[in-house]
């Protein structure tokens, strides 16, 4: 019986190796799995492989997997700035595997190119694959372009989805351009609110250019005083740029300290 009882462990252990080993084969062919590409291989580059990290293994690495072309790209437009060479990057990456990072990417690229149209086309494609980050994209171009409707509407898409703080700014700047000015300090508030910073200065501009209130445009600034801005920088757009007088800048540091209309204030001394 024991003997028996032996023998059927035997079995199932010899079974269970099996299928082990099988899987193991299985899981070691998928993680081998290659593309091929129908755009050539991007030239060797010298000067990138000085400047690049991993560039090397990248390219070599690149011949049959679309990832490390991708980082490529990513690497010629970001530290580069060359974008002609991160957009042959991209479009080979896609030859061999379509992907929304790459689309997004071209449209950054043909972005900072002004090829606006075919920066459009780009993010258009990322976000048929799938991109909710081409949607902020494509609305950065329509806004480049002037296009500040269109910008909304993209803007709008994105915060709804992620509830992007930038975006949210960005709408803001869009109807202050259509000179909505009601909606315009609503968004605004809204990003301050989500405490974008920079929405702070894209208020106070707004409401010095714009509406000719030069309390709100000082409190709004004065905010900003040693977050991202420092006193002296601060001071100089008020007096010096926007030709504010002291009286008026006092006046909205007070506005700034002693409102709740600002999360973040400037309790130092102006020296005014």
């Amino acid at each position: 019986m024991i003997k028996k009882i032996i023998k059927l462990g035997l079995i199932s252990l010899i079974t269970f190796v099996f299928i082990a080993c099988e899987n193991n084969a299985q899981i070691k062919k998928k993680e081998e799995v290659t593309y091929t590409a129908s755009l050539p291989l991007p030239q060797w580059d010298k000067e990138a492989k000085k400047t690049l990290d991993n560039y090397w293994s990248n390219w070599s690495d690149a011949k049959k997997d679309p990832i490390p072309a991708t980082k490529i790209g990513y690497a010629y437009a970001e530290e580069l700035k060359d974008y002609d060479k991160a957009i042959e990057w991209f479009k080979y990456s896609n030859s061999m595997k379509p992907m929304p990072e790459n689309s997004n990417y071209m449209c950054y690229a043909y972005q900072m190119k002004k090829e606006y149209e075919e920066a459009i086309n780009w993010c258009k494609n990322a976000i048929e694959l799938g991109s909710d980050e081409a949607l902020f994209r494509l609305g950065k171009v329509n806004e480049l372009k002037g296009n500040y409707n269109e910008a909304i509407t993209y803007y709008k898409k994105i915060v709804e989805k992620t509830k992007d703080i930038m975006a949210i700014s960005n709408i803001g700047a869009s109807y202050f351009e259509l000179k909505d000015y009601d909606n315009a300090e609503k968004w605004y508030k809204k990003a301050i609110k989500e405490g974008n910073l920079e929405s702070y200065q894209n208020i106070a501009t707004f409401y010095h250019k714009g509406m000719n209130k030069d309390i709100k445009a000082s409190a709004y600034a004065i905010a900003l005083i040693n977050t991202k801005y420092t006193k002296g920088s601060v001071l100089k757009l008020l007096k010096e740029e926007w030709k504010i007088p002291n009286e008026t800048i006092k006046k909205g540091y007070e506005l700034q300290l002693n409102s709740d209309e600002f999360p973040i204030k400037f309790k130092g001394e102006l020296g005014l």
